[in-house]
């Protein structure tokens, strides 16, 4: 019982001299909090404020890797300072480049595989929503005037072109089949039947329904189409000053703690001399 109360003395005093030290060292704590507070709000008041915005495009050439890489190529850009050859890039001023703090491309779907993300999501970050209408013409032009999406897409329509003409032509042979069913002539002249009646029909339904599909593919063969544009949001993304002043206060007390531990270091070595 004595050992548990010599405990419990030791720990009072431990406390009790705890309290002497804080008091002691009262105003140097103060002044560390409140260094780290105006810091805060000197950068909070000086740096600004940052918008978020998304765009949704469409493309059935565009794949998600190369979607990261141009948005990457955008960024390196923004992290040099580069604003000339952005604002180039995009169809910008110098002024209204320098106000993006970055863009982000990836694809809307992540359950799906990378060759199906036909929808892709543009995010932007700027320090102003005014020049949100021309960013988004000038990424829309951006990922369209690129050599190698104009060449999936030229491709691409080239095929297309292709496949729909010879559709057509036998749609036009199947008609002329029909016609002449309908006439009565089902036998070829060297007296061979020529098809089933049925199996005709059945056949230019199929290659209409093909022949629209075509068409439909051939009318979306452009690299991009826009889905929605950019809607300006009125809140600012990161922190907010209560955030900011509750780290700052956290971030005093642990510099105080630090020149504290230096302060008695320092008395101890020289103690020790």
């Amino acid at each position: 019982m004595n050992q548990a109360h010599h405990e419990e003395i030791d720990l009072v005093e431990l406390l009790a001299k705890s309290f002497r030290a804080l008091r002691r060292n009262l105003v140097l704590i103060l002044i560390c909090i409140g260094v780290a507070v105006g810091l805060a709000i000197w950068k909070f008041s000086t740096s600004a404020l940052v918008y978020e915005s998304r765009m949704l495009i469409y493309s059935s050439i565009l794949t998600e890797s190369y979607c990261l890489e141009l948005g990457e190529s955008l960024n390196a850009l923004i992290r040099d300072g580069n604003h000339k050859v952005l604002a180039a890039r995009l169809g910008l001023t110098e002024q209204e480049a320098a106000r993006i703090r970055k863009v982000t491309m990836k694809g809307a779907l992540q359950t799906v595989p990378e060759e199906d993300r036909l929808a892709i999501v543009v995010t932007v970050r700027t320090t102003d929503n005014g020049i949100l209408p021309a960013l988004q013409k000038g990424i829309m032009e951006f990922i369209a005037e690129n050599d190698f999406v104009k060449i999936r897409a030229e491709e691409r329509k080239r095929v297309y072109e292709e496949l729909l003409a010879s559709v057509k032509e036998e749609i036009e042979k199947l008609e002329t089949v029909k016609q002449k069913m309908a006439q009565g002539s089902t036998v070829s002249p060297a007296g061979m039947l020529l098809m089933d009646p049925s199996e005709a029909y059945v056949k230019t339904v199929q290659l209409v329904e093909q022949k629209l599909e075509l068409e439909e593919k051939l009318r979306l063969v452009n690299s991009v189409q826009l889905v929605e544009g950019f809607i300006p949001r009125n809140r600012p993304v990161g922190p907010g000053l209560p955030l900011l002043l509750s780290g700052a206060i956290v971030a005093g007390i642990l510099l105080s703690a630090v020149v504290l531990g230096f302060k008695y270091a320092w008395l101890l070595s020289q103690r020790d001399e």
